[in-house]
């Protein structure tokens, strides 16, 4: 791509960056279980990293896993309330959760502000 001067689209097949991004529930759990589910081949084979987007269409397996990446275990209760909230949140704004966003969520429920 740099030597032709064009970028590659972020969704193109085998080498766009978000190929293997996943947020819909049952596709990130399937994932999650088994990758060959719903990928043909690891993306290390192509230099690119699996990505669970969280946003609307994100399951509780997601959202388990993605706070495990962070170092917390949430309880299944516990991921029901947050996955509602970011269900929420990413139909206000329109588009898939930062993890930053992700933090802030979680820290309001720590402190109780979320139900």
């Amino acid at each position: 791509a740099q030597a032709s001067g064009r970028t590659i689209p972020v969704w193109k097949a085998i080498v766009g960056v978000n190929v293997f991004a996943h947020e819909s529930g049952i596709h990130a759990d399937g994932v999650l279980k088994n990758p060959l589910n719903y990928e043909a081949f690891s993306p290390e084979e192509v230099g690119l990293p699996r990505q669970l987007v969280i946003g609307k269409y994100s399951g509780k397996a997601s959202i388990l896993a993605k706070f495990r990446e962070y170092g917390l275990e949430l309880s299944e209760e516990d991921a029901e309330v947050i996955i509602r909230h970011v269900r929420a949140t990413a139909i206000q704004l329109k588009r898939a959760l930062f993890d930053k966003e992700l933090v802030y969520i979680y820290e309001d429920f720590k402190e109780g502000k979320l139900e």
